[in-house]
């Protein structure tokens, strides 16, 4: 009741009311009511049932582990995309990344035929692998790099959740401008999280950060690996890897060159210093600007347009 006096004498007068309506005040009374509902929720009960599942046998506070499991529709119209979602940053961005990047979006759906490959860099929970695998009916082959060794085992389980095995190659490599075992720093330990960085704890505005842990991670020339292993080469390649664009570009000049591949799509930071480089380097591989919408920048390779 305390709180309820509060949100109502915030409303304001008998005069305050009329002037921007009762049910607007009405509204705003109840949503102000709902969000503290929520955040005392968080604050109080959450801790509470966390002591008391700490306190069960350790199988049964597995199977209660197991048993919750929350899956939920990603916002993808076109077709039903799910996804496992363990943390608040796959609630509240993941599930939503259509609207994100709605321009990821049409690239795929305007850009991408049956049969093509696509080379997903930075893939994190797989939802742009995803949307180009529904989008195209499984008639793709899909390779999605994910390093970061708590995001990649949810980019497996979307995966195996949206029965895309058959499509879908996870690969938990770094790709960058040399073949080696580099520090991997991470700026967060949270399920489809981001903003970490390959060989120094940088991120993609240039600024320094203090990482939560570091491990070593294989890191690869993306064209070693296609050499290594006998990947295809790709049709569309999309490079999502906060900073490290411009030394993923740089281990890649044969893919660059070579005429299947005939769309790019990346994030251009200006902030980092190589944007200049970067569209050196494609151009230098006859790709041009086609569009640009926030910091990512879709070129295409000239004479191949849609």
């Amino acid at each position: 009741m305390n709180y309820l006096r509060k949100a109502l004498s915030k409303v304001g007068t008998v005069n305050g009311i009329r002037s921007i309506g009762p049910w607007r005040a009405l509204r705003w009374v109840v949503v102000r009511i709902r969000v503290r509902g929520t955040y005392l929720l968080r604050r109080l009960v959450v801790p509470v049932c966390v002591r008391v599942i700490r306190l069960l046998p350790t199988r049964l506070r597995l199977a209660i582990r197991e048993g919750t499991a929350v899956v939920r529709r990603m916002d993808y119209e076109r077709c039903p995309i799910y996804m496992y979602v363990d943390s608040w940053f796959e609630n509240e961005v993941r599930l939503h990344s259509c609207k994100k990047e709605p321009g990821t979006i049409d690239w795929i759906e305007s850009w991408f035929k049956p049969g093509d490959v696509f080379y997903d860099i930075g893939a994190n929970i797989g939802a742009y692998s995803l949307v180009a695998f529904r989008f195209l009916s499984g008639k793709t082959k899909i390779y999605a790099f994910e390093p970061g060794f708590v995001t990649f085992p949810q980019l497996c389980r979307n995966i195996n959740l949206n029965e895309a095995g058959q499509a879908i190659v996870p690969l938990q490599v770094a790709l960058s401008d040399q073949t080696s075992i580099d520090n991997f720093f991470y700026r967060n330990l949270v399920p489809g999280g981001a903003l970490h960085a390959l060989n120094s704890p940088i991120d993609q505005r240039g600024k320094q950060f203090q990482p939560v842990c570091t491990l070593p991670t294989l890191s690869y020339r993306l064209d070693d690996l296609v050499r290594q292993f006998g990947l295809p080469m790709p049709n569309h390649i999309k490079i999502d890897v906060d900073g490290a664009e411009y030394q993923i570009l740089e281990g890649a000049h044969k893919i660059l060159a070579h005429p299947e591949l005939s769309s790019v799509l990346l994030e251009i930071n200006e902030k980092r210093g190589v944007a200049d480089e970067i569209v050196g380097l494609l151009e230098k591989n006859r790709f041009v600007l086609h569009s640009r919408r926030n910091e990512n920048s879709l070129f295409y390779r000239k004479g191949i347009q849609t």
